[in-house]
C-alpha cells in the first residue's frame, strides 16, 4: 500500500511533465490536497461515529421511555381492572340496598295496611300490632283471652282470635306463628309442671281456633311456640309489668326473599 507521499508521487509521476522532470511545485499541491482530503475523510469519519452515537444514545432513551410507558400502562391496566371490581362490587351493593329498601318499603305498607284492618280492634284495646326486633306482630293480652291458669279460649278471646284469623288469611305469602309468654311467677299446678307448658299449650289452643274459624289452609301458615318468661316486654318486677308480660303474640314469619342474598349459600347445589 502507497504512503501519502508514495501515492502523491505516484500522481506527478503519472502526469506529464516537461524536459526539466518533476516540478516541485505540482507536487506539495498534490501532497496538500490529500492531506486536505484526508483531513476531510477523518472529519466524516468523526461525524459519522459522533452520529451514530448519537443515534444509539437516542434509540436507548426512546426504549427506556418506551419501557417506561409499558410499564405505566400495565399500570393503568391493573388500576382499570381494580376499579372494574370496585365498580362491580359498588353496583351489587346498591342492588342489594335497592332490594333491602324494596322490602322493608313492601313491610312498612303490610304493617299500615294491618293497622288499618286491626283498627278497631285496637282502638278497643283488644290488641296491638307493632314491630318489634325487625319483626311485625299482633299482641293480645291473656287477660282477654283465658282466665288466669288455664289454656282454654273464653268467649272474649275466642272473638277476639276469629277476627285475628280472618283478617291475617287475606294477607297473601305469608305465615305466621303464635307465642305464648307468661309472666315470671311460677305456675302452681298439677296440669302444668311449669309457664314453659301453660305458654305452649296456649299458642297450641290459638293455632287450633285460628286454623278453625280463618277456613281451610290456614292451618298450612301457621305453627306454635312457647317461650315462658324468657321474654318480657317489660323486665320491671311489678303487677304492672307482669299484666304486659303475659300475653299472646302472633308473628308474621319473614319470607326468605326478604333476608340479605348470601354468595355461594343461596344456589342450589347440583
Amino acid at each position: 500500500m502507497l504512503s501519502r507521499r508514495g501515492l502523491a508521487l505516484a500522481v506527478i509521476l503519472a502526469t506529464p511533465l516537461g524536459a526539466c522532470g518533476v516540478n516541485e511545485d505540482l507536487y506539495k499541491a498534490k501532497v496538500a490536497e490529500l492531506d486536505k482530503t484526508k483531513a476531510d475523510l477523518d472529519r466524516t469519519q468523526a461525524d459519522a461515529d459522533a452520529a451514530k452515537k448519537k443515534a444509539a444514545a437516542q434509540k436507548k432513551l426512546i426504549d427506556d421511555q418506551n419501557e417506561a410507558l409499558k410499564l405505566r400502562l400495565q399500570a393503568v391496566g391493573q388500576d382499570m381492572s381494580s376499579l372494574n371490581a370496585d365498580l362491580d362490587s359498588a353496583k351489587k351493593r346498591m342492588e342489594e340496598l335497592k332490594r333491602a329498601q324494596e322490602a322493608a318499603e313492601k313491610r312498612a305498607a303490610q304493617y299500615n295496611d294491618m293497622i288499618a284492618k286491626f283498627k278497631s280492634m285496637v282502638e278497643a284495646g283488644k290488641l296491638e300490632v307493632e314491630i318489634r326486633d325487625g319483626l311485625m306482630l299482633v299482641k293480645l293480652p291473656d287477660n282477654i283471652l283465658f282466665d288466669p291458669g288455664r289454656t282454654d279460649l273464653k268467649p272474649a278471646g275466642q272473638e277476639a282470635i276469629k277476627q285475628v284469623a280472618q283478617i291475617l288469611s287475606g294477607i297473601e305469602g305469608r305465615k305466621f306463628q303464635v307465642a305464648g309468654h307468661t309472666d315470671n311467677i311460677p305456675i302452681k299446678s298439677a296440669k302444668y309442671k311449669s309457664n314453659w307448658e301453660l305458654s305452649t299449650q296456649r299458642a297450641v289452643e290459638v293455632v287450633r281456633y285460628m286454623s278453625t274459624a280463618a277456613g281451610k289452609g290456614m292451618d298450612k301458615r301457621l305453627s306454635a311456640a312457647g317461650y315462658a318468661d324468657t321474654l318480657p316486654v317489660d323486665p320491671a318486677n311489678t303487677d304492672a309489668a307482669r299484666r304486659k308480660n303475659r300475653r299472646i303474640e302472633i308473628v308474621v314469619v319473614p319470607n326468605m326473599d326478604d333476608l340479605p342474598k348470601i354468595e355461594g349459600l343461596n344456589a342450589p347445589k347440583k
